[in-house]
């Protein structure tokens, strides 16, 4: 089932309530969730009229009955005072963008409503002036503030498939260099449903290269275009495989022509069956134990850990079948280190020099790694966990992407690949065991021999970094990050040795993280998850951003001394020499108990190891007001309240959260 919305269902829905709602007085506003409201309208021809606006996921019309809170929040307490008795002037889609506009007088003043439904979406009311009165979940992105006061900027705009011109499309088609359903996706903002649905009646096959079309051939994809997004809302429908619901769309797809449908009245309906359905699912879901979820999560865990062992075996098979090339690559920047080439100068002159081994090194670093692409259409596996490309989720693989080493030979290269699938078979091992004895507990709690008190509980004497930002990885690396400047200053006196490797983001008011190697070799998800933990816990999260760049560099580049003439402030550091950046990280971070204690940092690092979970990201609660949220959450799994109070009080989850508001994730 598809989560959200598209284009196509946003311009359908659009023009039902441009009917319906034009002329509506509005009435009351109800907030149901953090990203869900209702608005009620009252239209003479149709009698009251409920539309739900949910940010990122849809906007419809609801007749589905749902409990609103007694006290209303912020914002719906503020539609009622801006719109409450105004009338509906238009409603109207931007361009052929996933977001919906509904245009409301009241006397003198007019205001807009707009619903964002692509992911990361909002819910907005804006003055005459496109400024922002206020917005359901206050956040700042990179090019955009969604913020009271600010003024309103829509996404940069895409080419409009319904209007794009034949000329537009020979263009898009020729200077692509991917299939035929990709660039669709891509190049004229819509989903791979209606890709698919596009080529299907051109006749084409949806992997046959774009830039292959021929004139006769683009021609028909032209008219296709027109067909599809022609349709509008003409039979509005679930679309039913063996009575399970997998779609709802305004009108008859091919692609869906094989399977069952189930009709509507109008597109709102449907859609507010479609998602209620979903709502349904989730509550089914809710009555599980923890050690239910726990043994859900572990079964996932050792189906995530075979797949990687096979990937990862595969790709150390992969190497040895492209000896030859892959050799012929490895020499060319040995041959240029050797001719005293810095590897940064190296990538640089190979980017230059037009040769195809140009197109094959995706990118090197200053330590020598470096990411290879293998061109085959008939692999079906992506290097270091990817493939080159995305088909929207149905398409296949366009080839392998392989992490080497350029200092190390290529069997030497294919046995880290083996090391890598043996890690992944002891932890799958490992995970196995888990799940054996979490099967065991249940069983036992379902018996007449349930245990219902829990031991008593002693506290633990805390470890020495406890005191700093810290978390384990999924490696089981230590990873410590300073709090503030005096606990940045005691990190780098006091427990910064040379064999360890720092981290930090080039934006100010980040913490200095440290991975204590102990002399070992980092893995490559060490490095991603102590990367994911130096932007969490910088400032990139307290201004609202969901991503970031930070840098990788070693103990020795981290220095105290600064330049002639220059001062250091309490808490900064000079780094020297090449760094490794790691580009648009994502942030975000769990908080769970593991083992009678609170742990928090990366989601992958905490979320195998802790049970209950929460994921938090960028929100609009303080510390304080999401710790006790939290702490409740945690007090409906485990009932042994003086247990819960010493392991994760407020005040405790308080320290693992960063600075800044922030929201349960989902």
């Amino acid at each position: 089932m598809k989560k959200a919305m598209s284009n196509v269902d946003v311009a359908a829905v659009v023009e039902e309530l441009q009917e319906k709602l034009t002329g509506a007085f509005v009435g009351k506003s109800y907030q149901l969730a953090p990203d869900r409201v209702v608005v009620s309208f009252q239209s003479s021809g149709r009698g009251k009229l409920d539309l739900l606006l949910e940010a990122g996921r849809r906007i419809h019309l609801t007749d589905k009955p749902r409990e609103a809170p007694k006290m209303p929040p912020q914002f719906p307490t503020m539609l009622r005072s801006r719109l409450s008795g105004g009338r509906v002037a238009a409603v109207r889609q931007h361009g052929f963008d996933r977001v919906a506009e509904i245009e409301i007088e009241r006397g003198d003043d007019r205001y807009i409503i707009i619903a964002e439904i692509f992911p990361k979406g909002n819910v907005l009311l804006l003055d005459d002036y496109g400024r922002i009165v206020l917005p359901l979940r206050p956040l700042a992105f990179r090019d955009r503030k969604l913020l009271a006061g600010e003024k309103y900027q829509y996404r940069e705009d895409q080419l409009d498939p319904r209007t794009v011109s034949k000329n537009d499309l020979a263009f898009i088609l020729a200077s692509s260099d991917s299939e035929l359903v990709r660039t669709l996706v891509r190049g004229l903002n819509m989903g791979g449903t209606y890709a698919e649905e596009v080529c299907l009646r051109a006749g084409l096959h949806k992997t046959q290269p774009a830039h292959s079309l021929t004139g006769e051939e683009i021609d028909r994809v032209h008219r296709a275009l027109g067909e599809v997004f022609g349709l509008v809302q003409t039979e509005p429908h679930l679309v039913l495989d063996r009575e399970e619901v997998v779609d709802v769309v305004p009108a008859p797809l091919a692609v869906y022509a094989d399977l069952e449908r189930r009709e509507f009245g109008s597109f709102s309906e449907a859609l507010d069956e479609f998602f209620s359905l979903e709502e349904a699912e989730g509550e089914e879901a809710k009555p599980k134990t923890a050690l239910e979820r726990r043994r859900d999560m572990q079964e996932r865990s050792i189906q995530e850990f075979r797949d990687k062992e096979r990937e990862y075996a595969s790709l150390g098979e992969k190497i040895y079948e492209r000896y030859a090339e892959v050799e012929a690559v490895l020499a060319a920047i040995s041959k240029g280190f050797e001719k005293g080439f810095t590897y940064s100068e190296i990538l640089a002159k190979i980017r230059t020099c037009g040769l195809p081994i140009a197109e094959k090194i995706l990118a090197l670093d200053y330590q020598g790694e470096l990411r290879l692409r293998l061109d085959d259409p008939a692999d079906g596996v992506g290097g270091g966990g990817g493939t080159v490309g995305d088909t929207g989720g149905k398409g296949e693989a366009i080839g392998a992407v392989l992490e080497l080493n350029s200092k190390l030979t290529v069997p030497q290269n294919a046995q880290r690949y083996y090391d890598r699938a043996k890690e992944q078979a002891k932890k799958r091992e490992g995970a196995q065991k888990a799940l054996e004895e979490t099967i065991r507990l249940i069983e036992r709690r379902a018996g007449p021999e349930k245990v219902k008190t829990r031991a008593v509980f002693r506290r633990r004497k805390p470890k020495w970094y406890e005191r700093f930002r810290w978390f384990t990885s999924s490696d089981g690396f230590l990873v410590i990050g300073g709090r503030d400047a005096s606990s940045n200053e005691e990190i780098y006196a006091k427990y910064l040795e040379k064999r360890d490797l720092a981290l930090h983001t080039d934006a100010p008011g980040a913490p200095l993280v440290v991975i204590k190697t102990l002399g070992e070799g980092v893995p490559e998800e060490t490095l991603t998850e102590a990367a994911s933990f130096a932007v969490s816990y910088s400032s990139l999260w307290k201004a609202g951003l969901f991503e970031g760049d930070c840098y990788l560099v070693a103990a020795d580049q981290v220095t105290k001394t600064p330049e002639p003439g220059e001062f250091l402030k309490k808490g900064a550091f000079v780094v020297r020499g090449e760094r490794r950046y790691y580009r648009d990280v994502p942030v975000g971070v769990a908080i769970g108990i593991a083992n009678d204690q609170l742990i928090g940092g990366p989601v992958s690092a905490v979320k195998p190891k802790a049970d209950p979970i929460v994921e938090v990201e960028p929100g609009e609660y303080s510390p304080e007001d999401l710790a006790k949220r939290i702490y409740r959450s945690f007090a409906e799994k485990e009932e042994d309240r003086r247990y819960l109070k010493s392991v994760a009080s407020v005040d405790l989850i308080v320290s693992f959260l960063p600075p800044g508001g922030s929201r349960v994730k989902g």
